[in-house]
């Protein structure tokens, strides 16, 4: 019954315009980060524009501003049941409550992911376009994608879609879940800043979600070469913050 519901709701959410919406718009971004000369992300002086380190920074980037994409799929699953009233009548029934809350999450989940994966793909189209420089664009190789997708970018998107899915599972309110996303995105901009700092560099590689300070960390001394052909060990702070924060991630989705 799990894998039936969970399936229901990825067809479900395949079929609406905000799943749609939010594929287009992250593609665009993945597509102007390589296609465009006024976008820069890591990529300086003998950097490609699909170096390595520019994809696993454009999706640790696009993880932090994918968060109100998570809620608007994610979370709209438990507060749709709320208002229809459909959820209490299925717990009514010989379904378990596991079954149901998370199968319908891993079936959001699954939509979220396969529309965050969009940003990957509008930057393989980019690289692509007529006017882009040949020079600045490195050989095409898959696994670097695949790297950035599956290290950088899909441990946030987990993160973020089970604690607001937690959060609307608590409250039964799109608004506050929203206030929860605007709440978040303060409070992480605002430790960024703050502790921004040399002296707690060794701090902030375990407290930022998101991974960037562990990768900032993890990159630091390479060369233009090394940042145009390898990624990072994950031997480091960095493979074990992404671990602890998709295990935060489960976490908060056990809470639910």
């Amino acid at each position: 019954m799990f894998l039936k519901i969970a399936a229901f709701e990825f067809r479900y959410q395949l079929r609406q315009p905000a799943f749609w919406v939010i594929a287009i718009l992250f593609a665009l971004i993945g597509f102007g980060a390589v296609a465009s000369d006024n976008v820069g992300l890591g990529a300086g002086a003998n950097v490609h524009k699909n170096a390595p380190n520019v994809l696993a920074i454009l999706n640790m980037i696009g993880s932090v501003f994918f968060m109100l994409a998570t809620t608007a799929i994610v979370a709209n699953v438990v507060a749709r049941d709320a208002q229809s009233g459909f959820g209490p009548m299925i717990q009514s029934t010989r379904v378990t409550k596991f079954d149901y809350l998370y199968g319908r999450f891993t079936g959001a989940f699954g939509a979220v992911a396969l529309a965050f994966l969009a940003i990957n793909i509008g930057a393989v189209v980019g690289m692509a376009m007529p006017w882009v420089d040949p020079e600045t664009i490195g050989p095409f190789r898959i696994g670097d994608f695949v790297w950035a997708y599956v290290v950088m970018g899909l441990p946030s998107v987990l993160l973020t879609s089970a604690l607001f899915f937690a959060l609307a599972t608590a409250t039964r309110s799109m608004m506050a879940t929203y206030v929860g996303v605007v709440a978040v995105f303060i409070l992480y901009m605002t430790v960024n800043s703050v502790l921004d700092k040399p002296q707690f560099e060794g701090l902030m590689v375990w407290l930022d979600p998101f991974g960037g300070f562990a990768f900032e960390q993890a990159t630091k001394y390479f060369t233009p070469l090394e940042r145009n052909t390898i990624n990072p060990s994950l031997d480091g702070t960095l493979g074990w913050n992404r671990v602890l924060w998709s295990a935060i991630g489960l976490g908060f989705l056990a809470l639910a």
